[in-house]
């Protein structure tokens, strides 16, 4: 099992001081400003590795969760978990590429010849 009970603990305290913001994989909009602002809430509490791979699994929902356990069962992430560096560059793999393109087939499309 992830964390382990003491950081059970610290986390059930975090979330009643401030409630960090949810990532659903449901708004495009939504997906750079959330890894920017979970980054912010981690140095403001100076979470070590373990404890930011505790919170970003509870961060994610829906699709995003389903994303998150079917990466790593394919990259062989035993008990303890994926580090914090890891799911940064998966989660920026997955989503943030995707918008990029996404952007560029927009604006290919509202291109207007001379």
């Amino acid at each position: 099992m992830r964390g382990g009970k003491q950081h059970k603990l610290e986390l059930q305290g975090e979330f009643k001081k401030i409630n960090p913001q949810i990532f659903n994989d449901e708004s495009k909009e939504a997906t750079k400003e959330w890894l920017v602002n979970i980054n912010k809430y981690f140095e403001i509490y100076e979470y070590n590795d373990n404890l930011k791979d505790c919170l970003e699994i509870y961060q994610l929902q829906g699709k995003a969760n389903l994303w998150l356990e079917e990466v790593e069962a394919v990259q062989w992430v035993d008990e303890q978990g994926t580090t914090w560096e890891n799911f940064q560059q998966w989660f920026k793999n997955k989503y943030l590429i995707e918008i990029f393109y996404d952007d560029k087939v927009i604006e290919f499309h509202d291109l207007r010849l001379g």
